[in-house]
């Protein structure tokens, strides 16, 4: 088994389609009599990747010229169309998706070769009996027991089809990379595509900022966006080259990382954040409370201060479940769901907070603070309650890289943490250091 460096580790893959009919599909695809994708050496050859974003229809002139430079295109999902339009025959057609429907995108004899992944549909396969098929793999879980031993690339790289080409053509030895159709958002028009893809006309739309410019987006388009940064990076750090043409979420991001990020305040910092809807998917204060409510046990009397309280569905979940009162502290004002009525404070931890209750509660908050800061902070939340409940992440951000900064300062094993908190009595005490994600769990007491 050989796998490219180390693009399938830090992103998984994810699929639309369930595990049954996924693993049924790839049991039929391993049968057949194809070649399997492998590890090829590096080379001086270009990759020019073609998405279906709506910026590429007004490139399609500049593929073409690849096209005649004698430079490989590869086609993904409904793009083989668009090409046709300016005489360009791509020379690999890549496509991922398992659903049947998307049989549709494939043209025979209208590619030279088809990269085929092996989740994909029998009718896929069966549509292109007698042409020149490749098989590859994508790195989903458990795709091992299906593949053996038997040599092969394992692609990963993000949840497209597109980031997962790009993972392929490093594969094949390029080392040189350019993408077109990689918008991840909706045109000034509407288009989410260059060409009618109806799957995806009910997708539900959110803006999302980068430098200052709003960008409107499904969900998994703003994903795929976020995805290429991590894939992007690794690839670069293999030597690869990635450019990016067109307009949209994505080349936006594109070009911010090759550019040093805006001065940013920390207020600035998370009030940019909170602008991005990505980053509420998430409230691990809403994860965590039934763990709080446990440990700590509150009173109907308590007052709970919610530190750091973000969305402010960790306390809301509280205060549904206790029934106590609910405090949230934040110093991003523009940080809660809209809707949330518990009271609110902005309030900068590295200060004096100036507010008073029985438990605090802490979540996902200290590793976004400064070294440098944190015993202050943990002396301004102890100056103002009895006890306290931290659940502190022991792992580097992603989300950061929308806005160009990281967002984990203070990244460090449980013992770190557990010497900051040495002034205080320890109550409980839990870390997951193995764990894909690992926590510190910490419910301390100051000393009477």
């Amino acid at each position: 088994m050989i796998v490219p460096s180390n693009l399938d580790d830090t992103i998984p893959v994810v699929c639309n389609t369930e595990d049954h009919e996924i693993f049924g599909n790839i049991t039929a695809a391993v049968t057949r009599d194809l070649p399997w994708l492998q590890l090829s050496e590096p080379h001086d050859g270009v990759a020019v990747i073609v998405g279906g974003g709506p910026s590429m229809k007004a490139l399609l002139p500049m593929i073409a010229a690849h096209k005649a430079a004698g430079q490989a295109i590869f086609a993904v999902n409904g793009t083989i169309p668009s090409l046709a339009s300016v005489d360009v025959t791509p020379d690999y057609f890549v496509l991922l998706d398992a659903r049947a429907h998307n049989q549709g995108f494939v043209h025979p004899n209208k590619a030279t070769k088809y990269l085929i992944a092996s989740q994909c549909s029998t009718g896929v396969f069966e549509a292109l009996e007698g042409h020149d098929v490749t098989l590859w793999h994508p790195a989903y879980p458990g795709i091992q027991d299906y593949i053996g031993d038997r040599v092969c690339a394992l692609i990963g790289g993000g949840t497209t089809v597109g980031l997962q080409a790009m993972s392929i053509a490093f594969a094949m030895g390029y080392r040189n990379i350019h993408l077109y159709g990689f918008d991840s958002s909706y045109s000034k028009a509407g288009e989410g595509h260059a060409y009618d893809q109806a799957a995806n006309a009910e997708d539900p739309r959110e803006g999302y900022w980068v430098n200052g410019k709003e960008y409107i987006a499904a969900p998994w388009m703003a994903r795929q966006a976020m995805e290429f940064q991590t894939a992007a990076q690794q690839l670069a750090d293999e030597d690869a080259v990635i450019h990016v043409h067109g307009h949209g979420l994505l080349p936006a991001i594109a070009k911010a990382m090759s550019e040093p990020p805006p001065d940013l305040s920390e207020v600035q910092k998370y009030e940019a954040m909170w602008q991005t809807p990505l980053y509420r998917e998430v409230a691990p204060g809403e994860m965590f409370a039934d763990h709080f409510i446990q440990i700590a046990d509150p009173k109907l009397s308590d007052v709970i201060v919610d530190f750091g309280c973000g969305t402010g569905r960790g306390g809301k979940k509280i205060a549904d479940l206790t029934h106590c009162k609910v405090q949230l502290v934040d110093f991003a004002d523009n940080c809660r769901d809209e809707g949330n009525d518990l009271p609110f404070t902005v309030a900068d931890l590295t200060k004096p907070i100036g507010i008073s209750g029985n438990i605090g509660y802490c979540t996902d908050v200290m590793e976004h603070i400064p070294p440098e800061d944190v015993p202050d902070v943990i002396k301004n939340i102890m100056d103002c309650v009895d006890s306290c409940y931290f659940k502190i992440a022991l792992f580097d951000d992603s989300m950061g890289k929308l806005i160009g900064h990281p967002l984990h300062l203070s990244v460090f094993p449980s013992v770190w943490w557990q010497e900051k908190f040495s002034a205080y009595d320890i109550e409980y005490e839990h870390s997951d250091n193995g764990a894909a994600c690992p926590y510190a769990t910490f419910y301390v007491k100051n000393l009477k």
